[in-house]
């Protein structure tokens, strides 16, 4: 064989080694593309306040995953054709098997205890809750309401829209739980319903932070121009009232004056 050819499949193997961590012979040697990643993902999942742990060790080529440990089973599993070469080399590696294996308690299991007492698991941080009308259409007509949930964590949240008490799921739109970056959470609910006047809209949000659901009335309020309009109205009917009275006063005064009796005088007693 061609000395040329076998450097350039001894270092082709060496490459696929180190970008796949695998160990591998010389059938792993091809044609490398030219855009490629290798991507290996590690995950830890709790269950039953962190007593029971599992591990999940899953490599990906491009985007694919083609073998992952799972420490439930106890080896490694193949997802596609070539990951079955993959997953015997390995299941027949005990070293490699107990690595794996040891990782929950080194892992998992530390990493737990280590946020554990960082205030990281248990955290609770109550929300913000905030109820306003959005406008709609030209005529700036109120026919929406949205309850605007902020700062909260964990994520796990219920919010819901009651009308006069019943909960009203006729017409709510709710957004995607949003990260704010800080470890907390936001969420927007929009009910979208016929404003009336008299009806008392509520906000109910639940979370594990809360000893009870938080509510946030909101009723629908007399607009400005109708309350300037009210007002004078009722100016001018009292100005009415008060001129009316005045000149019913005046009216009598006048007319009990021309009712009074005139006595004639007699001339000739005078003289």
């Amino acid at each position: 064989m061609d000395l040329q050819l076998i450097h350039r499949c001894q270092i082709c193997c060496a490459l696929m080694v180190i970008l796949t961590v695998l160990r591998t012979d010389v059938t792993y040697c091809r044609d490398i593309p030219k855009d490629f990643v290798a991507e290996v993902k590690g995950e830890c999942h709790y269950s039953n306040g962190g007593r029971d742990v599992r591990l999940l060790a899953r490599w990906f080529y491009n985007m694919e995953e083609f073998v992952y440990f799972d420490s439930q089973v106890g080896w490694f599993i193949a997802k596609t054709e070539f990951g079955k070469t993959t997953a015997d080399s390995w299941n027949n590696n005990t070293a490699i098997i107990e690595q794996k294996r040891n990782e929950v308690e080194r892992v998992c299991k530390n990493n737990y205890e280590a946020a554990e007492a960082g205030t990281v698991i248990g955290r609770q941080v109550k929300p913000d809750v905030t109820v306003s009308p959005m406008k709609t259409g030209s005529s700036g007509e109120q026919h929406r309401l949205a309850c605007y949930v902020n700062g909260f964590y964990p994520s796990a949240i219920k919010v819901k829209w009651l009308r006069n008490q019943v909960e009203d799921t006729s017409s709510v739109i709710s957004t995607e739980l949003l990260q704010n970056g800080d470890w907390t959470f936001q969420i927007l609910v929009i009910l979208e319903t016929e404003l009336q006047r008299g009806d008392t809209y509520t906000c109910e949000v639940e979370h594990s932070s809360l000893k009870e659901p938080l509510k946030m009335d909101w009723e629908l309020q007399t607009s400005k121009s109708a309350k300037n309009k009210q007002l004078t109205g009722i100016v001018g009917f009292v100005l009415g009232a008060v001129f009316i009275i005045v000149g019913l006063i005046i009216f009598l005064k006048n007319n009990k004056g021309a009712s009074r009796l005139q006595i004639p005088v007699n001339e000739g007693l005078l003289n």
